[in-house]
């Protein structure tokens, strides 16, 4: 993470953020120690004229800070040591310099016999501040992810030229074609990554040119491009697992939803693989409802997982299919953990209960002109994903499919998708009875249907569309049962009611092109509150919605048109939209999100209303797949980017820059779009894509979607690699960083209990991010050795024992 900081600094023009990284050479330390750099700084309270006022401790080396240079302690088993030191040519050496963030833990020297030259008590820090390095430009130290990184901040009216570094106990130092700066030395080397320049401009990070130039064999200053002075301070995120999910073939995980209970993450999409390594254990897990692979050649089966919150753990996965293709879209989950998923199937024999709505496929296979039958399933499964609840098709003879699926407080299921067939089932109450579209082999109407709980009957069904083509992708409902709806229009007679945009593409004229549309029904489903197309004069795709207490609909997908409603314009912290300005318009997309409200009216009933749309990407094809709102109101888009200039924010241990061809993006905006809480890149060298997305209570946010990268960014998680030419991912995004608790230690009987409270719900996992290391002798060692074995949870604390096997052990929470 490079981050500008904000802090006794009136205005700031940029921040310059490198990376220290460990000599490229073998380490010295054992295999079972942490490699992992403290996050803290130890205050050298008893050597304040001494030039090193703070110390850090690395894997491999200790990092010493006085006001205007810094020294690089580096010990190796195979190239020995070596003292490097970073003087800041020009500085002021009576620069203030001070510890920022005070952490819980001290630091005791309890050196010989005489208690009075011990030193006990001694403060630590997250990071280093250095004020007035040079005329209005200070410097931060601080920790991130194993490696220690620091930021120049610039003060408005200052001079960021002022800047030179010069390095003692080098051979020489130069620059890589990827820019980073290297520090040679007999032993091996130092790499400092590129710098990232930035100014944070309406609470989004603007990327400045820039970069190293070389003075000297031994000296290097910057080169900066040209920059706006206006830098308000911006929020940071934190990644607190990404992890690879597949088999020995591949898989897409397309949604996914958080359980209510006990924060587990369900998982839904499509996987051809059998094996979850080779010659290894089989992909689903022991006692799930099927355990081996049923077929298909397309899309293989449709498959369920359920992780436990801190990523770490796989409950169940079961594959979920017959012998023909299969693929699950869209999943929910109950108060008791019960899964609820839909899709598509054309197999015969997909696993159906005895008393379903619809126990059989519809249509009949023509092996001559290669139809075969597709239906919508809707299917339940308990909590340990053994059993099912209910199993249904749902479809008529022709091309039929489930995507979105939604529960209402009786846990009655709505699902909305696609329909081909003239005979898909309807219900006698419903608002559409009859396919509207004129040929039904191009042309598709949209359904909405609702089942009883346990699967008992089919409740209501329509069809909803007009007579051209139409597709529902996204459902909710919200706490007072009104069920919302978003997909895909073509057809200039799209059903509309209350609409604040009454025709296709905002014009009477024929046209080819299509809009999303946002529809509203009541707790029914027989009356249509709101029905609205939602586009401008060229194409765009509504893909998900969710939808908040107050019963505000939030809708994120694609658009093309240059006109798409943007209420906000570019004034959410850099959000902007490039379409207008985009030559290549036509093949380019960028993404939008917009809010819609309906209020009473006397005369017109109730008018749905754009409260706020943005339109945000950037010169390439962006697309929002999925949205998710917590309960502040605050609203998560996911989606897929492979435009260099998307807009994204820099945050800890993730890209700033695309990693790839397409990469995975994530972006967070308060209640009213005001500002951007954060912006972020998930990605690979490959292609990467992001289709799902849930929040739990905290705002913390879970994607899922699909790598093709073998160097995903994977952390902490269940799977650290790509097992088949494609796999999913799933990853956990914190809204705010998690602080350090305090670390308590106590007998227990002739053990020793270490322990700390426990988090609040929906962050159970963190003990993977926060984990307890101990030392015997600090000393002589900065051996801190990682505790292995997991914490257990009792009373509110997370608790380890140990029977101890040296007089003196310490302990510390260390964040990974």
């Amino acid at each position: 993470m490079n981050r500008c900081l904000k802090k006794n600094l009136l205005a700031k023009l940029g921040c310059l953020g490198l990376g220290l990284l460990t000599l490229s050479v073998p380490a010295a330390q054992p295999a079972a120690v942490s490699p992992s750099l403290p996050l803290y700084f130890e205050a050298r309270a008893s050597q304040l004229n001494a030039p090193a006022q703070f110390l850090t401790r690395g894997h491999d080396y200790h990092f010493l800070i006085s006001p205007a240079e810094a020294q690089i302690m580096l010990r190796n088993a195979d190239a020995g040591s070596a003292i490097v030191r970073m003087q800041f040519v020009g500085a002021n050496p009576q620069a203030p310099i001070h510890g920022d963030a005070e952490l819980p833990g001290k630091i005791n020297y309890l050196t010989g016999n005489d208690p009075a030259r011990w030193q006990t008590g001694l403060p630590t820090f997250a990071q280093v501040r250095v004020g007035e390095l040079y005329p209005g430009i200070g410097l931060v130290y601080y920790g991130n992810q194993q490696q220690l990184e620091y930021d120049f901040t610039i003060a408005s009216g200052a001079s960021p030229e002022a800047i030179a570094i010069h390095f003692d106990g080098v051979d020489r130092i130069s620059i890589n074609p990827r820019g980073e700066l290297v520090l040679k030395l007999a032993g091996g080397e130092i790499h400092q990554p590129k710098p990232v320049i930035y100014q944070p401009i309406d609470g989004s990070q603007r990327q400045i040119a820039g970069g190293y130039r070389l003075l000297d064999a031994h000296t290097a200053a910057f080169t900066i491009g040209n920059y706006d002075r206006t830098l308000p301070l911006i929020i940071d995120p934190v990644l607190s697992y990404s992890t690879y999910f597949g088999g020995t073939a591949g898989e897409n995980a397309i949604a996914l939803t958080v359980a209510t209970n006990d924060g587990s993450i369900y998982v839904t999409g499509e996987t051809f693989s059998q094996l979850l390594r080779t010659n290894s254990s089989t992909f689903a897990t022991p006692g799930a409802l099927q355990t081996t692979f049923q077929g298909g050649k397309l899309t293989g089966d449709a498959f369920v997982a359920r992780f436990n919150n801190s990523g770490t753990s796989l409950i169940y996965l079961t594959y979920l299919g017959g012998s023909a293709d299969d693929g699950a879209f869209g999943i929910a989950v109950d108060g008791a953990g019960d899964a609820f998923v839909t899709g598509f199937t054309d197999s015969p024999n997909f696993p159906v209960t005895a008393r379903a709505i619809q126990p059989a496929i519809s249509g009949v296979a023509n092996k001559q002109t290669g139809f075969y039958p597709i239906d919508a399933f809707v299917a339940e499964l308990n909590p340990g994903g053994s059993n099912l609840i209910y199993s249904t098709f749902l479809g008529g003879s022709g091309s039929d499919a489930g995507i979105g699926i939604a529960l209402d407080s009786f846990t009655n299921a709505y699902i909305t998708g696609f329909a081909y067939s003239s005979n898909f089932p309807v219900t006698g109450n419903a608002l559409q009875k009859k396919l509207a579209c004129t040929n039904s082999f191009v042309n598709a109407n949209a359904f909405i249907a609702k089942i009883g709980p346990g699967g008992s009957n089919l409740l209501y069904s329509t069809y909803f569309g007009g007579t051209n083509f139409d597709q529902g992708f996204g459902i909710a409902v919200d706490s007072s049962n009104y069920v919302y709806v978003t997909g895909y229009t073509a057809s200039t007679n799209f059903p509309n009611k209350n609409a604040f945009q009454t025709s296709l593409n905002g014009s009477v004229k024929k046209t080819s092109a299509a809009d999303g549309f946002v529809a509203k029904f009541d707790p029914t489903g027989t009356n249509l509150v709101y029905s609205s197309f939602l586009g401008g004069t060229n194409t765009d795709m509504a893909n998900g919605i969710a939808v908040d207490n107050n019963g505000g609909a939030y809708v994120t997908g694609w658009t093309i048109s240059t006109n798409f409603p943007n209420t906000i314009g570019t004034n959410v912290a850099g959000l902007y939209s490039f379409v207008a300005t985009n030559r290549f318009i036509g093949t380019a997309t960028n993404v939008f999100l917009t809010k819609i409200t309906n209020s009473a009216d006397s005369v017109t009933g109730t008018n749905a209303g754009i409260a706020w749309s943005v339109v945000f990407g950037g010169y390439r094809v962006d697309m929002g797949q999925g949205v998710a709102v917590d309960p502040a109101g605050n609203v998560f888009v996911v989606g897929s980017t492979s435009s260099t200039n998307f807009p994204v924010t820099a945050i800890n241990n993730l890209s700033a820059t695309n990693a790839g061809k397409s990469d995975v993006f994530v972006t967070a905006l308060n209640s009213n779009a005001t500002s951007l809480l954060y912006s972020i890149r998930l990605g690979g060298k490959d292609d990467d894509f992001g289709y799902g997305i849930a929040v739990d209570p905290l705002g913390n946010a879970y994607v899922v979607g699909q790598t093709r990268s073998t160097n995903f960014p994977a952390l902490n998680g269940y799977q650290t690699f790509r097992n088949g030419t494609n796999d999913t991912f799933l990853a956990k995004i914190y809204l705010t960083p998690p602080a350090i608790p305090a670390l308590a230690a106590a007998l227990s009987a002739s053990n020793v209990a270490v322990s700390w409270p426990a988090a609040l719900p929906f962050e159970p996992d963190l003990p993977n991010i926060i984990k307890l290391e101990s030392n015997t002798n600090l000393l002589s060692s900065n051996t801190w050795v990682l505790v292995p074995q997991p914490p257990v949870l009792t009373n509110g604390a997370y608790t380890y024992r140990f029977n101890p096997t040296n007089p003196a052990q310490f302990f510390r929470l260390h964040q990974f």
